[in-house]
């Protein structure tokens, strides 16, 4: 069970990040719209209104209790995958006729019923569900970072897409960033070490941190210091960090990671992602 104290005011987090996303939407031209997103086969628009879907799906699941696309029992990771993307490819297919205005007022109109929603959520509540976290219950406010993350991560494809830079201002991708790194404990509970083996993940840039991950009966968790043995490192920029951890670090930018250690603990490095999704 992950334990530290939520990060913050996430509603609040939500609230900004909606406004830089509206902010960016409303410098769109006509053109802009049709430009290919990072995201294969759909474009700036098709993007945003997977973003709107998000929304939606968001009230209807987690507000209003109501899950209308369940998946079938005992998929195994790669067939549920498969699912949900075909779901995902569904929605966009189905939201074409919407107008980029239309998504955009849409969105203004989800954003506070959200903000109402996670504010009145208990972000300590062990009654969340990160798949990439692990299998069992977390702690609200790490499923509230992981759809967080989603929005982030996604304008951070739109600023791609017409060819800038990406926004990496630390007062969102450091509470980002914080959500996705749970998803090395779960993966590194794979590989069997020895108690107090560390593994730690140097980030640079705007975002500066040091994550301990230390084996201790069987799991491995987050210590503010190293074990007694570091078996292997990871050094980023904040760039490479949610690049590599959500899918969108090119397999020649991957190549130049600076990861040294146990050659089974570095393939895990390289290939942990924080989302649903198989490494590329």
């Amino acid at each position: 069970m992950i334990l530290e104290d939520p990060p913050g005011d996430v509603a609040g987090l939500f609230a900004l990040e909606r406004g830089h996303l509206l902010g960016l939407l409303g410098t769109f031209d006509e053109s802009d719209w049709h430009k290919p997103s990072p995201c294969p086969g759909w474009t700036v628009l098709g993007l945003c209104c997977h973003i709107l879907g998000d929304d939606l799906s968001a009230l209807a699941r987690f507000r209003d209790q109501h899950h209308g696309t369940i998946p079938p029992e005992d998929l195994s990771e790669a067939a549920f995958i498969e699912w949900i993307d075909l779901l995902q490819i569904e929605w966009v297919q189905a939201a074409r006729r919407l107008s980029p205005r239309l998504v955009i007022d849409l969105m203004a109109w989800t954003e506070p019923q959200l903000i109402e929603f996670l504010k009145a959520q208990d972000p300590r509540s062990p009654t969340g569900h990160v798949s990439w976290a692990g299998q069992g219950p977390v702690p609200v406010w790490l499923e509230q970072v992981r759809e967080l993350s989603e929005y982030w991560i996604h304008r951070q494809q739109l600023l791609q897409a017409l060819g800038q830079v990406s926004d990496l201002r630390a007062d969102l991708a450091e509470p980002v960033l914080n959500g996705l790194r749970w998803a090395y404990p779960y993966r590194l509970s794979q590989i069997q070490t020895s108690d107090c083996d560390t593994v730690s993940i140097e980030i640079s840039g705007s975002v500066q941190a040091t994550w301990h991950v230390v084996s201790e009966a069987r799991s491995w968790s987050f210590h503010h210091r190293p074990g007694r043995r570091c078996i292997a490192n990871l050094s980023l920029n904040t760039d490479q960090a949610w690049r590599l951890l959500t899918n969108n670090l090119s397999s020649i930018d991957q190549a130049t990671l600076q990861v040294t250690g146990d050659p089974q603990i570095v393939d895990v490095l390289r290939r942990t992602r924080a989302i649903i999704g198989l490494p590329n």
